[in-house]
């Protein structure tokens, strides 16, 4: 690498501020100290000299102190020159962009660029750059530049004429004349997207200076322009082994969804390809998850999930949701997490986590101890913001705390997140899709029972929230458990075929036959390239032709008018907005632009069946309220007819049981939903036992 002298270096730097940044520094002039930050494209620099480039990336101090100067020479006359400004680097080239874990000791001393989550961002708080110190001996001034955490005192007097005779000495810190400087502390981690398999995201810590704290929350998706610092371990014993930092000289707001995933000209060919294939849905859902067995349904609509509806933006600022939540509910070993883990990797930002063992930080977001050792707190970004714009798959979700399960309602629907927490208020985004799962109460799934919050500890105004849930029960069935089991031996076996080389060969068993024969096992497209199509896929944004919207209007409105006579509520305009988002991301799938009669004929079919299997009476009719309520319209027509049998009794002690039975049979009641139905009403305050046997009106 060529190698530049001061005076080369200040000569560059003088022509490229005057030939591009003249009007900024003249700005910087104007406004200061509001603004006191000159961004400098490394395009600009590359433009001018692409070895200087190259060379100021490789010594950064030595360049941008160069540059700061030249900066001050240039401003108007009268610029006091004791007033700093901050030369910051922006657009670094591909190349100087380092994953956190690939961070070596070659990157020490070196500006590099480092993509990721803000994971934790603390309070902003002064830092002192310059501290004034006086002997108190002689009283002599002595000031002292500070750099890092931690104060350095002067070592001795340098008054030759003080009494203290140039000896060690005590001094005194004037906090009033010091200089400090706002400094804040950002932890960022590794984006999900960029990990593979059972990786574990990596995390790093740097600090912002000057004008750049306060702009950063917990979520956001940045790339930090920095240079790389080793710092000793803060440890009671010296030691050689260092940690590292980032010295943040710029940062970046991500711009586009998505950007991290690379697709060549090559992909592209084969995604828009791909497109046209007539089979694609059915190709798409072969590869999601292939070695499980069955769940068709299941599977369809989480590969509609992977793509997404579009988010949309109204005249008046209001959001509406793009976003498709999906809730499966089953008996154990019927696949739920494996299904849930499966699609955290096949998303191309999935984020997987347990209602039962999240984080500190939790679902949403947490309080945790400031990292500058005060008494503050600062936010920790939990796993549905760091989901934001992609996938959260949240296993055991009925194992969730009660502070998380508030703190989901709103981020479901409005897709933020409130904090109020250790004196911290914030609004944190979490613009992400939900896939979740969770476990019935008794262990085992009910299939007679009325109401769907009987069956799990959530509460159904949450439930409600939900466009599709999805109940997986494991009954017995001779054919059924038959093709399964069939099913899961060939797994094992071409598990077992693989680890071995295609040209090997094993006495007694014919490994290519084994593979040949399990070859459906194998998902059509491959994780890479769909992870890749369904990237590309979200810069599309389909409008719904007029032919899909009355489809779709007539499907609802049939639905919501057969209850009519029934005095039921078979569908609500949250069903109405699950077809709109399963037929967007119909459409995107295709890549099309268009929402037509394909995509929403797939959307109603899905929302429909999932209708009938939640929500669907023995007579063919809907009552929505057996999900999103905890009282069907029928336990509450029920519920009224007891309540006037009873209140009917004259007996001021209340009705005998004895009584109450052949009145209740006259109405239809067995009697064992007669003593279901009365330790249900007693339980929610609607009766009353005042005696044994007696129940009476509350």
């Amino acid at each position: 690498m060529i190698s530049f002298q001061e005076d080369e270096v200040r000569e560059a730097w003088e022509e490229i501020f005057q030939d591009k940044y003249h009007t900024n520094i003249q700005e910087i002039a104007d406004s200061y100290p509001d603004k006191r930050s000159l961004m400098v494209k490394y395009a600009d620099i590359d433009t001018y000299n692409t070895d200087l480039a190259m060379f100021i990336l490789e010594n950064p101090d030595f360049c941008l102190d160069i540059g700061r100067s030249v900066i001050t020479s240039l401003m108007p006359s009268g610029w006091d020159p004791s007033n700093l400004v901050n030369l910051r680097i922006i657009g670094l080239p591909p190349d100087s962009l380092v994953d956190i874990r690939k961070l070596r000791e070659t990157h020490l001393g070196k500006l590099v660029a480092v993509a990721g989550l803000a994971k934790k961002v603390s309070a902003v708080k002064p830092r002192m750059t310059r501290a004034r110190f006086v002997c108190s001996r002689c009283g002599a001034e002595v000031w002292e530049n500070q750099s890092g955490m931690f104060l350095r005192e002067p070592l001795m007097c340098p008054n030759p004429n003080g009494s203290c005779n140039k000896q060690a000495n005590r001094f005194i810190l004037d906090n009033k004349n010091c200089r400090f400087v706002n400094t804040q502390k950002v932890e960022i981690q590794e984006s999900p997207e960029g990990l593979r398999g059972g990786q574990q995201p990596e995390k790093i810590s740097g600090f912002v200076e000057d004008d750049l704290p306060g702009i950063l929350t917990a979520g956001n998706r940045i790339t930090l322009n920095a240079i790389v610092r080793p710092v000793e371990k803060a440890e009671r014993d010296k030691t050689t082994i260092f940690e590292i930092y980032l010295d943040i000289i710029s940062i970046e707001f991500e711009q586009h969804e998505y950007d991290e995933i690379v697709i060549s000209e090559e992909d592209e060919r084969k995604i828009i390809e791909a497109s046209h294939d007539p089979l694609l849905f059915e190709h798409i859902v072969k590869s999601i998850a292939p070695t499980i067995y069955g769940l068709d349904e299941v599977k369809r609509a989480i590969a509609l999930q992977l793509f997404g509806g579009s988010h949309k933006v109204m005249d008046d600022g209001t959001t509406i949701r793009g976003d498709t939540h999906i809730l499966l509910i089953g008996d154990p070993g019927v696949a739920k997490s494996q299904l849930l883990r499966y699609m955290s990797a096949l998303a191309p930002r999935g984020i997987f986590a347990s209602g039962k063992s999240a984080s500190a930080a939790g679902l949403t977001a947490a309080a945790v101890k400031d990292d500058f050792g005060g008494e503050g707190y600062t936010l920790e970004a939990g796993a549905l913001v760091l989901a934001d714009k992609g996938l959260a798959c949240i296993d055991e979700l009925d194992k969730m705390t009660v502070q998380d399960t508030s703190s989901l309602h709103e981020a479901m629907e409005s897709q933020k997140i409130s904090v109020a927490k250790a004196g911290i208020t914030a609004t944190l985004q979490c613009r992400c899709s939900l896939l979740a799962a969770a476990n019935p109460k008794e262990g085992r799934f009910d299939t007679e029972s009325e109401n769907l919050s009987d069956q799990i500890n959530l509460p159904p105004a949450l439930i409600s929230r939900f466009d599709l849930i999805f109940v997986l029960t494991d009954i017995p069935d001779e054919d059924r458990d038959r093709k399964i089991t069939e099913f899961i031996l060939k797994v094992h076996r071409r598990g077992q075929a693989l680890q071995y080389k295609d040209q090997e060969v094993l006495d007694g068993v014919d490994l290519k036959e084994i593979r040949d024969q399990t070859s459906n096992i194998k998902p059509y497209y491959d994780i890479e390239f769909l992870r890749k199509y369904v990237a590309y896929s979200k810069r599309i944004t389909p409008v719904m032709t007029v032919k899909a919207s009355k489809m779709i209007e007539e499907a609802y409105m049939a639905i919501r008018m057969s209850g009519k006579d029934k005095k039921t509520i078979p569908i609500t305009a949250r069903q109405l907005e699950a077809y709109v988002r399963l037929s967007e991301a119909s459409a995107k799938m295709r890549l099309s632009h268009f929402v037509d009669e394909e995509d929403a004929r797939r959307a109603i079919d899905l929302v429909e069946y999932y209708l009938s299997k939640m929500a669907g009476d023995k007579g063919g009719n809907y009552d929505v309220d057996r999900i999103i309520s905890s009282q069907s319209s029928r336990q509450r027509k029920n519920n009224g007819l007891l309540l006037g049998i009873i209140s009917s009794c004259p007996d001021k002690e209340g009705m005998l049981y004895d009584d109450l039975l052949p009145l209740a049979a006259e109405e239809g009641f067995t009697e064992a939903e007669l003593k279901t139905m009365l330790r249900k009403m007693t339980a929610n305050g609607m009766i009353y036992s005042p005696a044994t046997d007696r129940y009476k009106k509350v």
